[in-house]
């Protein structure tokens, strides 16, 4: 008994030191992250350890506000982020972003800077997912703001062009289910149905895969 005890400590010890060795990937960003989260985690299991908030990450200058807690404090290899949505809702009185398209572009660049500044992880961006426009328009009647896919192409131009700038990989998750976006996303014209969580899961999965064979 006293045998088996022993064993068993020794694979738990065995297992935990292995767990140790692995690369740590800290996954950020909105809920669309949030969804996907779980089956990148699921695929890369024993070859990454996958850390993950529980909250919503929101626009970029939340992101840049809660860098330390979300993905500095946990110092890992690999930090992929993503940020966008919330950043182009759109007032529909007055016309203008939740945050301002020169806004973005700083909040961009100061994220990424401070990730390497306070890290030695390499940082991955993750492209804004499509909008489905008369489902957000039907879901969002009531609200003073709205989400039209026309800024998600805008704001991921300008995100685009700070990481070529910066030398920022990009995981163009927006390119996983944008052919079937009509399919793939749910009544309230942003998130995603279980095929769809599973599309994108399996992309971020493939591409962070990808980077951390280039990191050996």
């Amino acid at each position: 008994m006293r045998l088996r005890s022993l064993l068993l400590v020794l694979c738990l010890s065995a297992a935990a030191s292995a767990q140790e060795k692995l690369p740590k990937v800290v996954l950020i960003g909105d809920s669309i992250r949030m969804s996907y989260a779980p089956i990148v985690a699921k695929q890369l299991e024993g070859k990454a350890v996958i850390v993950e908030s529980k909250s919503n990450g929101g626009d970029s200058a939340n992101l840049v506000a809660k860098l330390k807690e979300l993905a500095i404090s946990e110092q890992p290899d690999i930090v992929h982020f993503n940020c966008g949505i919330h950043d182009t809702k759109k007032d529909k009185e007055k016309g203008t972003f939740q945050t301002p398209p020169e806004k973005y572009e700083a909040n961009l660049r100061k994220i990424v800077e401070t990730i390497r500044k306070e890290t030695k992880a390499k940082v991955i961006f993750a492209t804004t997912t499509p909008i489905v426009d008369d489902r957000a328009a039907k879901q969002r009647e009531k609200a003073t703001y709205e989400l039209l896919d026309a800024s998600t192409v805008q704001y991921n131009e300008i995100a685009r062009r700070v990481m070529k700038e910066l030398e920022v990989p990009v995981d163009d998750v927006r390119a996983a289910v944008e052919k079937d976006a009509a399919k793939l996303i749910t009544a309230d014209g942003v998130h995603f149905t279980d095929e769809g969580r599973k599309k994108l899961g399996l992309a971020v999965a493939e591409f962070l895969e990808k980077q951390l064979a280039a990191k050996k």
